[in-house]
Order: C-alpha cells, then sequence, then structure tokens
C-alpha cells in the first residue's frame, strides 16, 4: 500500500454527495407530488364548476322548452277560440242574410199594395202577381235561413260547450309546477345540497386514494352567492336569473311570442273563412240570387273589453278572445217580368268569444254574435278559462327570465355564475403510510444541543408556532350564459324562451367590478375557511387581480 495514498479519502465526500443527492430527490419528488395533488384539486374544482354550470344551461334550456310548450298550448288555444268564434260568425251571417232579404221584400210589398188595388186606378195584374211571387220567394228564403240558424243551434248546444272546456284544458295544462320542480331539483341536489355535484366529483377522487383516506372533500359553497345568482323568487328586486312566476308588468314578451307563432293564416286573418261560408250559404239561397261574404278575425290575448276587430289585436293577459267581422250583401234575382230586380240588401255581421279567468264574473266571458237571439243559456261560463296568475288574468303560471338584469352589463346581464370549493386534508393520512419523503425529524446542526425539528410533512408549520397547513384548498367558477348570435352581430339577449344556454368556467370574479372580492370572501366564509379569506383580501388590497 502506497502511504501516499490513503484508501477510503474519498468515501466522506461520496457520503456527503449522496446525502445531498437523495435529498434533492426526496425533495423533487415531495414538490412534484404537491403539485400534483394541487393540479388534482383545482382541476376537480374547475370540474365542479363547470358541472355545476352545465346541469344550470340544462336546467335553463328545460325551463325555455317548456314555455315553448306552453306557448304551443296557448297557440292552440287561439286556434280553438277562432274556431268557437267563427262558428258564432256563421250564425251571425245566417241572421244578417236573413234581416238583409228585408230590403227587396219591402219593395215588392210597396208595389204589391199599389198594383194589387184592384180595381183602382195602380190596378196592374202582372207586376201584382210578380210582385207577390217575388214576396212569397223571399219569405220562403228566410224562412230556410232560420231553419239552418235551427239546425245549427243543436248541433251548437252540444259543441259550443265541448269547445269551451278544449280551450280551458288548453290554457290549464300549465308547466309552471314541473318548472319549478327542475329549478328546485337543480339548487338542492346540483348546487347546494349534500350530494352536489361537487361532493359527488370528491367521492369519485376519493376512491382511487390508495391509502383508502376520504381526504378530499366539497365544502358547501355560499347558499347567499349560488342561490342569490339563481333565485330571483317572484321578480320583485332580486339580482337572481330565474324568476319563479313572471312579473305582471313585464309580461308581454311571452305574448307576443304566442301571438308571432299561431302561424296559420286561418288563426291570424281567416284566410279562406268567407269563401268557406259562402260554399254552405248558396246551398241555402236559391239561385240566381246572388251573395258576397267577407270575413276578417284572429285569435289573440288582449286585456280590452271589446274586440279588436284587427288581425292582429293588442296584446295583454287578462283575456282569450276570438273575433271575427265582416260585411254581407245578398241580391235578390229571381224576379219575373214586368217586376224590376230586388234591390240589393247588405249587413254587418259580428261574432267573438271572450274567455277570462275563474276569478271573473260571468260576464267577463261572452260568446256573442249579431242577430243572436234568445238567451244565452250559461254560455259565457262555459268559455271560462282555468285560475289566474296576476289576477285578473288567464296567461298561465310560468318561469321567466329576470326582466331587470337582462340589461345590466355589468352583472352579465344576470347571467348565474357557480362557485364550487374543494379541499383536500393531509391530515386524513396515516402517519406511517403517507409519502416516506414528507418527514418530521429534528436534524443536529451542532455537537450539542436538542437539535432543530425539520417538519416536511406538509401538516404544521413549525417556526410560526405551529400554524396548521394541512387543508389545500382551491375555488372555482363558472357561468351558464345564453349565445344566440343572429344577422352576423346581432346578440339575443338572455331568456327564458329559447333553449340557448350554455356553459364554461370564469374568474371568480367575473362579474364584479375590479376591486371586489365579496362574492370570493362570501363563499370562502361559508366554507369556514377564514385563513383562505385573509389571504384574498390581502393579495386583493396589494393590486392582485388574477383571480
Amino acid at each position: 500500500m502506497n502511504p501516499l495514498r490513503p484508501r477510503g479519502q474519498t468515501l466522506v465526500i461520496f457520503a456527503l454527495t449522496l446525502l445531498l443527492l437523495t435529498l434533492m430527490v426526496c425533495m423533487t419528488l415531495s414538490i412534484g407530488t404537491k403539485a400534483k395533488e394541487k393540479m388534482e384539486l383545482e382541476t376537480a374544482a374547475d370540474a365542479a364548476a363547470y358541472s355545476q354550470a352545465v346541469a344550470t344551461a340544462r336546467t335553463y334550456n328545460s325551463i325555455s322548452l317548456l314555455n315553448r310548450a306552453l306557448m304551443s298550448n296557448m297557440v292552440a288555444m287561439a286556434g280553438v277560440q277562432s274556431l268557437i268564434s267563427w262558428a258564432g260568425y256563421y250564425r251571425a251571417v245566417l241572421n244578417e242574410a236573413r234581416d238583409s232579404y228585408d230590403t227587396p221584400k219591402t219593395q215588392y210589398e210597396l208595389i204589391m199594395a199599389a198594383a194589387c188595388a184592384c180595381p183602382g186606378p195602380t190596378c196592374n195584374p202582372p207586376m201584382c202577381r210578380c210582385a207577390t211571387q217575388a214576396v212569397q220567394d223571399i219569405t220562403d228564403t228566410q224562412d230556410k235561413l232560420k231553419q239552418e240558424d235551427d239546425r245549427v243551434d243543436q248541433v251548437f248546444q252540444s259543441l259550443d260547450g265541448q269547445a269551451g272546456l278544449e280551450a280551458r284544458a288548453l290554457q290549464i295544462s300549465s308547466v309552471s309546477d314541473r318548472q319549478n320542480e327542475l329549478f328546485d331539483r337543480l339548487l338542492d341536489e346540483n348546487l347546494t345540497g349534500s350530494l352536489n355535484i361537487g361532493a359527488s366529483i370528491a367521492q369519485e377522487l376519493n376512491k382511487g386514494n390508495k391509502w383508502g383516506a376520504q381526504e378530499v372533500k366539497a365544502l358547501p359553497a355560499s347558499d347567499d352567492v349560488n342561490k342569490v345568482e339563481q333565485d330571483a323568487g317572484q321578480c320583485q328586486q332580486k339580482e337572481g336569473a330565474a324568476c319563479r312566476r313572471r312579473d305582471a308588468g313585464h309580461k308581454n314578451h311571452f305574448i307576443w311570442a304566442a301571438m308571432g307563432t299561431r302561424g296559420h293564416a286561418f288563426v291570424t286573418g281567416r284566410s279562406g273563412g268567407a269563401n268557406a261560408i259562402r260554399t254552405r250559404l248558396i246551398t241555402i239561397i236559391t239561385p240566381p240570387d246572388l251573395v258576397t261574404i267577407s270575413n276578417d278575425g284572429s285569435g289573440y290575448f288582449a286585456d280590452n273589453d271589446g274586440p279588436s276587430h284587427s288581425s292582429e289585436g293588442p296584446t295583454g293577459n287578462k283575456h282569450a278572445w276570438g273575433d271575427d267581422h265582416g260585411n254581407l250583401t245578398t241580391t235578390f234575382l229571381r224576379n219575373q217580368a214586368p217586376c224590376p230586380p230586388g234591390i240589393p240588401g247588405s249587413g254587418s255581421p259580428r261574432a267573438h268569444v271572450r274567455s277570462n279567468d275563474t276569478s271573473g264574473s260571468a260576464g267577463d266571458d261572452e260568446h256573442r254574435w249579431s242577430g243572436q237571439s234568445g238567451g244565452d243559456g250559461g254560455r259565457e261560463r262555459q268559455h271560462t278559462m282555468g285560475d289566474c296568475n296576476n289576477c285578473p288574468g288567464m296567461w298561465p303560471p310560468h318561469m321567466d327570465y329576470n326582466w331587470q338584469q337582462v340589461t345590466d352589463n355589468a352583472n352579465n346581464f344576470g347571467q348565474p355564475k357557480t362557485y364550487s370549493v374543494m379541499e383536500r386534508d393531509l391530515s386524513q393520512r396515516p402517519a406511517k403510510q403517507a409519502d416516506p419523503w414528507n418527514l418530521l425529524f429534528t436534524f443536529h446542526f451542532k455537537q450539542s444541543g436538542s437539535g432543530t425539528v425539520f417538519d416536511n410533512t406538509g401538516l404544521k408549520l413549525v417556526s410560526q408556532g405551529g400554524t396548521d397547513i394541512s387543508h389545500a384548498t382551491a375555488l372555482s367558477a363558472g357561468i351558464a350564459y345564453y349565445h344566440r348570435v343572429q344577422q352576423g352581430s346581432y346578440q339575443e339577449p338572455p331568456n327564458f324562451l329559447n333553449p340557448f344556454w350554455r356553459a364554461t368556467l370564469v374568474g371568480a370574479d367575473v362579474d364584479l367590478q375590479p376591486g371586489d372580492v365579496s362574492d370570493i370572501t362570501q363563499t370562502l366564509g361559508a366554507a369556514n375557511l377564514q385563513e383562505a379569506q385573509r389571504v384574498v383580501e390581502a393579495l386583493n388590497n396589494a393590486g392582485y387581480r388574477a383571480w
């Protein structure tokens, strides 16, 4: 052995190097694991917030589709009201046609009075015979029209009430109960309940825990934030997105939507209505007599107490209307020589049906037509609608988007954000089975003394009096937003008329003014994360804006 080269001189250096290498590997594993766990926790919070926003968007789309179903029922009801009114208009035409023949009848009766005064200076037997025949023909035609009205009345008595009940059945097919059921489920199960979406995601995440610990859990997000973002109650000065029932003073957008989707030309303007009546009428009136008929009308919803006589009509929720009006002319052409043709007779047939809610009096509901004879037979009450909503009114209850927020840009037009708070509790891990590099030990930097405690478990900060750092927290926010771009640049405002709700992740301060973190701190406070509250406030005071 060479005395100048003693063996083992590098062993000390190797040992120190190996210790340093081991420490670096353990630190790398520790930091990497904590970064991975933090990313997992943030991903879980993002997944919960996004899933909550998706659940909100789907609920809003379902509410919108149910509103569309409601409007379809109301459109169908307007069609029934139109048919009821039109049936009454046919009876009005029969009455007006019968009365219009009084004009030529009076003409020939005057001729008879003069020509049949025999002997006398005006005696004219041929003229007397033709005038007498004309009066008889006109009387026969009027009798036919009366017989037709009697025949229709028999059918009418059995079907008119059924038609009114059909319209009522369509009107009371309200979707509000189903809408409220969906909305309550969204609030109680998906957003705030014990089995909410965040809790479900945490439960799935814990299934992969190698220690079998339930270390990840969803903390209760503030009901005062999540629910306030969602629920506007009866739309009484609240900022939530969804109103349990539409506001009585801001209802016409639904009624206009229903009126705009009536569609069929007969309902909106009586296309072909006059031709159908004239086709029936000429089978009663003997040729070559002529009859001309016009018919305008509509089915609509309005607050006015009289028919609008308009194909569109005003809007309102008080009454459901069917309205028909027009003109009629009859010309008697069966005259015999030497009598002249009959003077044309005319009339203005009118008919309408008006239905109100059950809170109204009997006089609020009407089914009238011109020339109507006899009592109404209780016909008004047969056309009464169901229970009213925001009385008086026959428009069924339904959920609506908060009209007070739809123009508020500062609050994202009322579109609701959803907070999710997830926590990982490291203290749930068994101490002896936890990561082997996360150690608690005493390191002796000096030959004497008790040594320095080194806590690498991530549970407490020894240097700060044992501050608990075992809970990692993540806060995420999603939003349900309405997206429907039309005609290139026109953005349709949020509503519950069309199912175009979507979801995405957003910054936690998406609808807050710069420097305002009140929703964030309120949510953290509700989750009992006071330390996180203080951190957020300190960062905000220092000018941090990357929420």
